[in-house]
């Protein structure tokens, strides 16, 4: 995990929080304070910990902030039983402020946390509780060129012409909330964290007709650099450095 930042909000300011980060982020990189870079450290602390706090987890309600079903089926292969809570933000940050696409992707991921923990904390139906509220986000970057998810055909073949024979990085930002409600369903607590894993992936040189023939299959569309390791796209890929599941579980 490379940058994280931690910051605590209240009910009364978490709404007006949310739209004054938007717009920062808007004209400028990066939300939640400057953060640490704590790299590799901070990536083995994280092994084998899920084992250590399974109890923890088993008192909290654990809120996915994402239809992603990669996502959904990383959180169920773990063993996790959590909700889906689709964040409304708009994802509509400037990328071109940002110097480090991993940034861009942390603070995307962090203000779709902001958001879904802004309506569980409105909810009047939900009183009491802790909550766990995990999003992601996810991007290609080929050069300091984001790709996220193509527009349409003629878009992901751009993509992929762009990806043929090139290596390029994965930057998936992470956020993660801890809220807690009182028993009038008003918000007691609410910490928020933010980090980035980055994979380098390369492609081989892709002829212009298995290009075509890919889009064809309908699997690149709903996937940042229009494709899908975990697919038939990964027949596609020559070699990885770093984690798979940075780029299979979440593109």
């Amino acid at each position: 995990a490379r940058r994280v930042a931690t910051r605590s909000t209240s009910k009364s300011t978490r709404v007006g929080r949310i739209s004054q980060l938007s717009s920062e982020t808007r004209g400028r990189g990066s939300v939640g304070g400057k953060g640490t870079d704590r790299g590799s450290t901070l990536r083995r602390e994280a092994f084998g910990m899920l084992h250590v706090c399974r109890k923890q987890l088993d008192a909290v309600n654990i809120v996915l902030a994402s239809k992603s079903p990669r996502r959904q089926e990383l959180m169920g292969a773990l063993g996790l039983t959590f909700e889906t809570f689709v964040s409304s933000f708009e994802e509509d940050l400037n990328k071109e402020s940002y110097a480090n696409a991993a940034d861009y992707a942390a603070d995307t991921a962090f203000l779709k946390v902001e958001d879904v923990a802004s309506s569980i904390s409105q909810d009047p139906g939900r009183k009491g509780g802790s909550y766990l509220i995990i999003g992601a986000d996810t991007v290609v970057d080929l050069n300091g060129e984001v790709m996220e998810k193509p527009k349409d055909e003629d878009h992901a073949f751009e993509m992929l012409r762009k990806l043929s024979g090139n290596t390029h990085k994965v930057h998936t930002g992470v956020a993660v909330c801890t809220l807690t409600l009182n028993d009038q369903g008003e918000e007691a607590y609410s910490e928020t964290s933010k980090c980035s894993e980055t994979t380098s992936v390369t492609f081989s040189d892709l002829p212009d007709e298995v290009i075509r023939a890919y889009i064809g299959s309908g699997e690149p569309m709903d996937k940042a650099g229009a494709y899908g390791i975990q697919g038939s796209g990964g027949s596609m890929v020559s070699g990885i450095a770093g984690c798979y599941f940075n780029v299979s579980c979440c593109l």
